[in-house]
């Protein structure tokens, strides 16, 4: 065992105490058979609903309406009318989602980026903090990264994040876990060249960054011929990987498993890719997810809002929160090792979506293909309203050279949402204010 890989456990065990027990309980629960995943999922998931019962005002109130509990036992043919939790109900409920017991939690709150409205407050305690990090460790360690191995986060967050508070948590928490630093609010040539130069110089096994950064890295080593150190693994979070980008990002880096992973602030880790496998694997020692095909229609697999309840956060429970991303969840069955179910396509957020007025939506995936073109260096679509589509674009060369190919593309998304789209071409296309590069944005509520 190397000197890096005692420091990593050491930082654990102290700062993060039960999180090397929960990586090796979410080990033992990959590598179960199916039916024993279940049933342990299935336990974990009776536990929080009696604690919720017992120790939260609003899970009490909606629990009673439909008769969960009887004599204090819980009627487990009503476990699927419990209803799901929208946003707007958890704006409005804060306080009563919040356990009586949150203070002797050690509780500590975060607030969520606002992407599908106004930022929420949540709260968490010490517990799920160190289940969240086993998770982050179980992700590394299924694609090719043990603890202490170096790793380089690349990340959209704009602040000095070692000033903070004048703490020096996640300075030690760096040094101990092998982990640097890179902050990837830019997608300039210049900053590009910035970040490869720290990949070269940090030589991580993995790296973990938001797609833009990453995607914008790769074109720049294939158009320029940059050599680029080779990392184990490329974790992808924070905004959806669209097939194109996937398959550039794995041509400038051919010995690198290119791995989607999908988390939320409310839950940590929802799933993530295993090296080579193209889906995402829900890891379902932490959360169960639930799919709702039809209107109050909740389905293990199928196409559909992402229903997720968190099994670790005590605190302040959140029980078939709909999340507003839109998966493909495969049957059990599909998967080429390990019990963890897959999700075949995560589409993102409504608002990573166009809207037509009939209530339809059109997918980035295909918005995406229109807009890869080699006289386009980077783009952003945005829908404004129904009668204002703009697209943003950087374009590789003057445009006018190119007029003919511009007028196709918006013929073709007039064909598709119904509305002329403007251009608008610009040097550079800056961060949004919450940090993240999204390519498709609807601003239609």
């Amino acid at each position: 065992m190397g000197i890096r890989k005692l420091m990593a456990e050491a930082y654990a065990v102290t700062r993060l105490p039960g999180s090397l027990a929960y990586l090796r309980e979410g080990l033992r629960v990959y590598r179960m058979p199916r039916e024993q995943m279940l049933q342990y999922q299935a336990d974990k998931y009776r536990r929080l609903l009696r604690y919720a019962y017992g120790h939260t005002v609003y899970y009490r109130r909606v629990f009673d309406e439909i008769g969960l509990f009887r004599n204090g036992e819980l009627r487990e043919e009503r476990l699927p009318e419990i209803p799901v939790l929208t946003k707007e109900v958890l704006r409005r409920e804060q306080e009563n989602l919040l356990s009586d017991e949150i203070r002797r939690r050690k509780p500590y709150s975060a607030s969520t980026s606002g992407s599908t409205g106004i930022p929420l407050t949540l709260w968490y305690d010490r517990h799920y903090k160190s289940c969240n990090q086993a998770d982050k460790m179980l992700m590394g360690i299924l694609n090719g990264r043990d603890l202490g191995q170096p790793e380089l986060k690349m990340w959209f967050r704009d602040f000095d994040r070692y000033r903070k508070n004048g703490k020096d948590k996640d300075r030690f928490f760096d040094f101990f876990t092998n982990r640097s630093f890179c902050l990837a609010s830019d997608i300039s040539e210049e900053a590009l060249v910035r970040y490869i130069e720290t990949i070269n110089r940090v030589r991580p096994v993995q790296i973990w960054s938001n797609p833009a950064p990453v995607y914008e890295i790769a074109k720049y080593v294939l158009h320029h011929g940059t050599a680029v150190h080779q990392p184990v693994s490329i974790l992808l979070t924070a905004g959806p990987l669209y097939d194109e980008m996937r398959r550039t990002i794995r041509q400038a880096f051919p010995e690198t498993y290119v791995v989607s992973q999908y988390g939320m602030t409310e839950f940590g880790i929802v799933a993530c890719g295993i090296r080579e496998e193209e889906s995402l694997r829900v890891f379902t020692h932490s959360v169960i997810a639930e799919v709702e095909t039809a209107p109050g229609v909740l389905r293990p697999d199928g196409s559909g809002e992402i229903v997720v309840t968190g099994l670790n956060n005590y605190s302040m429970p959140l029980i078939r929160l709909k999340t507003g991303d839109y998966v493909t969840a495969l049957p059990f069955g599909s998967e080429k090792e390990g019990s963890f179910p897959s999700l075949s396509e995560v589409r993102g957020r409504n608002l990573s979506m166009l809207r037509r007025r009939d209530g339809s939506f059109i997918s980035g995936l295909f918005l995406r293909d229109i807009f890869t073109r080699p006289f386009i260096r980077t783009f952003r679509l945005v829908q404004h309203s129904y009668e204002d589509l703009e697209a943003l674009v950087v374009p590789e060369g003057p445009p006018e050279e190119h007029s003919a190919e511009y007028r196709a593309i918006a013929a073709r998304l007039g064909e598709l949402v119904g509305t002329e789209c403007r251009f608008t071409f610009c040097d550079t296309i800056p961060m949004e204010k919450t940090g993240k590069y999204h390519y498709i944005r609807s601003e239609i509520k």
